[in-house]
């Protein structure tokens, strides 16, 4: 846990922002779409969780409690990104404590091993010191399996309130409480049908929500491809996010064989041991986001899918846990390969991004005073990321009706401007545009134009 926290803390503090963290961001400020001009007022903290909930239902798909809780710890403890990591990094190691505490319930030998699978695998790693849901999401599934594992009272609500925090962790939950639910029904049949019921109730209200996101976003990861191939990907995934994120890629696939051998023969041991929801609840947690992804025809192939189906590590790691007790005479080979993927694993965990804290570090050493010029594209995610790390150079967002004369005459007549473009479908014409009007300088993600020196069309 010294160690997770370790790791997170570098991360929060080095690590540039990125796309989905700015839109966090803006939408804990109540700024989802930023305005102009683009200032850091646009972060500013806001607890009005009306407006928070309203902006999630009309711009986002997600539900809202992670973000009602975000918003009143930065209130609390200050706006900065670093702050809003802080919190995952919380639910991180929240989680890992609770692994263990589940480790012991259910007479596993070595009740650390989940611990330190979890710990230092690609999801424990990224979601520690992400600004998103999803450290949240994974400590809420970890609570409702120790929880119905004791029959407390109190797993309906930990479900829904699982439920209220990120949709996919519902796949998870969902299967914990009605397995629970069956194995308890002859005897504890009271405690059955009143967390069934409170699971129901809670999330009932979220219907209207579902109801308006399951459609959002047509063009994201569209055409479910070959089933074989999905289904390769699905897995590979899976095991992937309960892994370390090794840089040893060709040899890697090795490694995640070895882990899913070893959830394989853990989830086999839970049965003989008649413990059956962990093994169950995750082979569902794989059928459902399958299913899901079959049913909204979006290819697994194309998502950064071991950031999302890491939401299911947590089971993963304590089958892989099973498996140990199950063959510790294997276990040797698990650890090395656990060791060298923690010392070979990439810096930063997480799907491309740009690293924009570098690209205006850069830009800075060249011109303290110049003015950048950003792509706007869906949701002006990349200005608000370039924003947040310009530290007091003049941003300006490029909209797609825009014209470089229109934009100029905003500016002003600085003679030097940095492009930074979107890459996004809704501004990369008027971007190309920029960059074929003006002499340009490429960089490493952006263009130096000098203004002053107009190219004939």
């Amino acid at each position: 846990m010294l160690a997770s926290a370790i790791l997170a803390w570098w991360h929060i503090r080095s690590v540039s922002i990125w796309y989905d963290e700015a839109i966090t961001m803006l939408t804990v400020s109540g700024h989802t779409i930023p305005d102009s001009p683009l200032t850091m007022q646009l972060f500013h903290p806001s607890a009005n969780l009306l407006k928070i909930l309203s902006d999630l239902y009309h711009y986002d798909v997600h539900p809202p409690l992670y973000f009602w809780i975000l918003a009143i710890w930065r209130v609390i403890f200050g706006g900065s990104l670093e702050v809003a990591r802080a919190l995952s990094t919380l639910f991180t190691l929240a989680t890992l404590a609770l692994l263990y505490r589940y480790a012991i319930a259910v007479e596993l030998r070595w009740p650390s091993v989940p611990v330190v699978l979890y710990a230092f695998s690609a999801a424990g790693l990224r979601y520690a010191y992400n600004a998103r849901p999803y450290a949240m999401a994974t400590f809420l599934i970890v609570l409702t399996l120790y929880l119905a594992h004791r029959k407390s009272p109190w797993t309906g609500l930990c479900a829904a309130v699982c439920v209220a925090t990120h949709y996919f962790a519902a796949l998870c939950v969902g299967p914990i409480v009605v397995i629970e639910c069956l194995l308890a029904w002859n005897l504890s049949r009271r405690w059955a049908l009143a967390t069934f019921f409170s699971f129901a109730a809670l999330c009932a209200p979220l219907a209207i929500l579902v109801a308006n996101h399951v459609g959002a976003r047509p063009h994201q990861y569209p055409g479910f491809g070959i089933f074989r191939k999905e289904l390769h990907e699905l897995l590979r995934a899976a095991i992937k996010g309960a892994m370390p994120s090794s840089s040893l890629w060709r040899y890697w696939y090795l490694a995640i064989v070895l882990a899913g051998l070893f959830a394989l023969v853990g989830g086999l041991r839970a049965i003989a041991r008649k413990q059956f929801t962990l093994p169950l609840a995750c082979a569902a947690f794989l059928s459902s986001f399958l299913l899901l992804a079959v049913v909204t025809n979006k290819s697994i192939m194309q998502m950064p899918n071991d950031y999302y189906l890491g939401v299911g590590a947590p089971l993963l790691v304590l089958l892989m846990a099973y498996g140990v007790n199950a063959v510790p005479y294997a276990t040797p080979l698990l650890a090395a390969a656990v060791l060298v993927g923690t010392i070979t694993q990439t810096p930063t965990p997480m799907f491309t991004s740009p690293d924009y804290r570098a690209m205006m570090a850069h830009i800075r050493s060249e011109c303290d005073h110049c003015s950048i010029l950003v792509g706007f594209g869906w949701g002006g995610s990349v200005p608000a990321c370039v924003l947040y790390e310009s530290h007091g150079l003049d941003v300006y967002s490029l909209k797609w009706r825009d014209t470089p004369d229109e934009v100029l005459q905003r500016i002003g007549p600085n003679r030097i401007i940095y492009l930074i473009p979107a890459n996004e479908p809704r501004t990369i014409e008027i971007e190309k545009q920029f960059e074929q009007s003006f002499l340009s300088e490429p960089g490493d993600g952006y263009y130096k134009l000098d203004v002053s020196h107009p190219l004939p069309h």
